[in-house]
This record gives structure tokens, C-alpha cells and sequence, in this order.
């Protein structure tokens, strides 16, 4: 079997990923993957406000943690995926940086490395024709998804004449 992955593939694909992985029952092509290996709860608080706790971590059936560090604070936390196209991670597989003393081995012998997500098998450079810093800036942001979840909110009578996504791609079309 062959599973992509990029930097995008977060949390529950990256403990399936790890665990193909680890049991060399697949061959993960792409990119490393985002490095989101905590289960966080919600308790809503007399306010309206929340407050979210780390009640667990995934590890990979092997006993690789999933979760990239936090230890340069919750900035550095999110702007490694834009580091990762900035030191160009994304283009070379020689410039994903390991820590050599996390590194575990497969029953079969595979070499395959704990923290910071999933290495692929096999890397496949992002496609950067026509996606340069502006585009993964806004990528990585989540710009995009904020812009739609905001339009549909302030539109949510005119969007309501759409009986489903199929009705609306026929008319963006």
C-alpha cells in the first residue's frame, strides 16, 4: 500500500500513518507530516470562554511520539511550517532535520525517527510553480478557510438557496 502525506496531514491520518509505518505494512510518500500528536479536551467555562487540555499523547505502535516540541513557545510552534518553506524542507529531502538519538527501528529493519511528525518513505518536493512565500503565507494561515467560514456566516440567507455543494459548484462554474 502507498499513503501521501504532506505537511498538512495532522493528528488522526498521522497516527494511522505512523502505525502502517511502524508495522512496514505501507510506504508513505510526500512530505513530513504536521506533527499534531496531542489529545486536548474542552471545558467550557461560566463565561462562555473555554478552556482546552492536553489529556493524552499519540505515540506510534512502536513508541515514537507524534507531537512536534513547544520547548520555543507557541510562535515557533506555528511558524515552523513556514520555516519548513523558508529552509527549503519542502523542496529537498536532505534538509529534514532529525535528532539521530530518536531514532527507532521497523521489525523489518527500517530506520524511522520520533517527534515532529511522520518522514515520508519516499520525499515529493512541493510543486512551488506559481506558489511562492505570499501564497504559503496565506496557506499556512489559514486565510482561505477563514475568509469561506466568514462569507457563509455574513451570507448565510443568500447560501440557504443552495440545497446542497453540488447546486453552488454548478453556478461557480
Amino acid at each position: 500500500m502507498v499513503v501521501l502525506a504532506d505537511e498538512h496531514s495532522a493528528s488522526a491520518s498521522e497516527v494511522l500513518l505512523g502505525a502502517l509505518q511502524d508495522w512496514d505494512r505501507a510506504t508513505i510518500v510526500g512530505r513530513r507530516t504536521f506533527g499534531k500528536g496531542l489529545v486536548q479536551d474542552q471545558f467550557d467555562l461560566s463565561d462562555g470562554s473555554a478552556l482546552r487540555l492536553t489529556i493524552a499523547r499519540y505515540y506510534t505502535p512502536i513508541g515514537r511520539s507524534i507531537q512536534r516540541s513547544y520547548k520555543n513557545g507557541e510562535t515557533a510552534y506555528y511558524d515552523e511550517l513556514n520555516d519548513r518553506f523558508k529552509n527549503g524542507e519542502t523542496q529537498f529531502a536532505d534538509s529534514i532535520k532529525h535528532d539521530k538519538n530518536k531514532a527507532f527501528k521497523t521489525k523489518n529493519g527500517k530506520t524511522v525517527y520520533d517527534g515532529g511528525g511522520i518522514t515520508p518513505d519516499y520525499f515529493v518536493a512541493l510543486d512551488t510553480s506559481g506558489f511562492g512565500k505570499t501564497s504559503a503565507q496565506v496557506m499556512d494561515k489559514g486565510l482561505i478557510a477563514d475568509y469561506a467560514y466568514l462569507y457563509a456566516l455574513q451570507n448565510k440567507t443568500a447560501l440557504s438557496a443552495y440545497k446542497s455543494s453540488k447546486d453552488l459548484a454548478i453556478i461557480l462554474h
